[in-house]
């Protein structure tokens, strides 16, 4: 999940900077990466900058509007647009409306107007990024079934040999034989199997996104998955990470085989049974659980599925920087998992736990917590009742909450001091919101909103007052020209910085020169 990138394209540098500074200043999970004064010069900013949302206006010079959305719509089809027309341009604006834009923003507007496209520009945004993640799911879904197919020697779609030949190509595949013995009768309930079988996938994707390994989880058999690499990435150190978590969050025994170097489609079943006759020789005294997993493994995608959900909505409102609503959103989540059954509750409350810990690693502290930091401490225990399900659920909200608190009072006044500093080195540059927020390694919409509250000004107020101070200071004690001045702090049109000047001293720049007698 990540916040939304916008451009914007305005010939009139009042207005476009206005623009900024309002989408900057206002935590709509937007953050302004380009700007451009025609569509030409947006057309060369696209591939550098890669929005997912472009402002633009109709009337202007070398490329209006209506052209450059054309080119949009047959070089980005599916990129996000918002017209920006005055009323006597609206019989244009309609016509950029077929072209596809998605709305309307007449000039001159409020911050509410722009709230309000904004907001709807958001929904349609995360709503194509769920779609997004759901057809990934789908996909992967297929290609496992297909895989699962082979190594099964069932029967399989027309097409489905030379796609996972393609797919398979320099993989190196790994069977793990799962030991449930230490368990006992923990298991004997299907739900209780689809709880581990999920925590130990999770755990070992987890492993590997730690080790920057790509691979891909398959279950096979309830008690035997296979693990597809590229050619020789599984090093020794992470194949025991993932068995001693497995033994150490789970209590299961993983026994890793390499089955070698992807074989064609055809020789996967014979390469599969060989593999488990020689897992079953070295563990003769394990009891195989017998069930096939392709109901289990449908399953396994759901709740992957449901993780990926749950994790775009809490980042979507912590993007927004809507922190108050999150308590709210994590109550109503746990209002429908109590309503669910006992197995039903035990694989949500995991889920909810996977994805709170995902949002911690990704919006928080990166890196910071360890290579199964999206893996909770500890996981709903099987032989728990609903009321010590939700009583779990519930801890791990409040750990989440007590965290995203304690994080934010413990990093946001040194992140200030350190935003601070950079604007006061660099304020005679271009200096957007986005610029800072990466110097510091947050997300723009969040440090929008730590940055107002620790200093109670916003970003763009406190840089345009830090600015218009030092060119107070300079008109008092130079006799740099105006346009210098203007030059040295930051802006390259000496009329918009007359104007800001005047809005902060109620006098143009020579007025007050003139009056402190320099």
């Amino acid at each position: 999940m990540r916040y939304g990138k916008v451009l914007i394209v305005e010939d009139q540098p009042n207005f476009r900077k206005g623009l900024v500074k309002m989408i900057e200043d206002g935590a709509f999970g937007w953050s302004v990466v380009g700007e451009a004064s025609n569509g030409q010069d947006a057309l060369e900013l696209l591939e550098q900058v890669k929005p997912d949302l472009v402002l633009t206006d109709i009337r202007m010079p070398i490329m209006d509007g209506l052209e450059f959305v054309g080119h949009l719509r047959r070089t980005h089809p599916d990129l996000l647009v918002i017209i920006l027309t005055g009323y006597k341009n609206f019989e244009y604006a309609q016509a950029a409306v077929r072209h596809g834009a998605l709305d309307l923003l007449i000039k001159p507007c409020t911050e509410q107007d722009v709230r309000q496209v904004l907001q709807k520009a958001s929904d349609r945004f995360y709503e194509r990024y769920a779609q997004q993640q759901k057809l990934l799911v789908q996909q992967q879904q297929q290609q496992d079934q297909e895989l699962r197919a082979a190594l099964l020697d069932l029967p399989s779609e027309r097409g489905a040999a030379g796609r996972l030949n393609a797919f398979l190509a320099d993989k190196e595949l790994w069977l793990l034989q799962l030991d449930f013995a230490g368990l006992g009768s923990k298991i004997e309930r299907k739900g209780d199997l689809g709880l581990l079988q999920f925590a130990l996938s999770n755990i070992t994707m987890e492993l590997l996104k730690g080790a920057e390994t790509e691979g891909g989880l398959l279950l096979v058999e309830n008690d035997r998955f296979v693990l597809v690499t590229g050619q020789g990435k599984l090093e020794e150190h992470v194949r025991e990470a993932i068995r001693e978590a497995c033994k150490h969050y789970l209590g299961i025994g993983v026994t890793m085989y390499s089955m070698g170097l992807a074989p064609a489609s055809e020789q996967l079943s014979q390469l599969y049974r060989s593999i488990k006759r020689t897992s079953a020789a070295a563990a003769a005294n394990v009891e195989p659980v017998r069930e096939g997993g392709g109901v289990a493994e449908a399953q396994l995608h759901l709740n992957q599925a449901r993780v990926k959900e749950l994790e775009m909505q809490l980042m979507s409102a912590i993007l927004r920087g809507q922190v108050d609503s999150l308590q709210e959103l994590l109550e109503r989540m746990l209002v429908e998992l109590s309503n669910k059954t006992l197995e039903e509750m035990k694989l949500g409350a995991l889920t909810l736990s996977i994805a709170l810990h995902e949002t911690v690693q990704k919006q928080f502290e990166p890196g910071e917590l360890g290579a199964v930091a999206g893996i909770p401490c500890d996981m709903p225990q099987t032989d728990m009742n609903s009321s010590e399900v939700m009583t779990w659920a519930a801890e791990q909200v409040k750990l989440f909450m007590l965290l995203l608190s304690s994080w934010q009072a413990s990093k946001s006044e040194n992140l200030i001091e350190r935003a601070i500093k950079y604007i006061a080195e660099h304020y005679s540059e271009e200096l957007r919101l986005s610029d800072v927020a990466a110097q510091i390694h947050l997300n723009p919409s969040y440090f929008s909103v730590l940055f107002k509250k620790a200093t109670g000004e916003s970003f763009t107020r406190y840089v345009t007052r830090f600015r218009m101070e030092k060119a107070a200071l300079l008109l008092r004690h130079s006799d740099m020209k105006i346009f210098e001045i203007a030059n040295a702090v930051g802006f390259d049109e000496p009329n918009y910085f007359t104007n800001v000047f005047k809005q902060q001293y109620q006098m143009s720049p020579k007025e007050y020169r003139n009056m402190t007698g320099v």
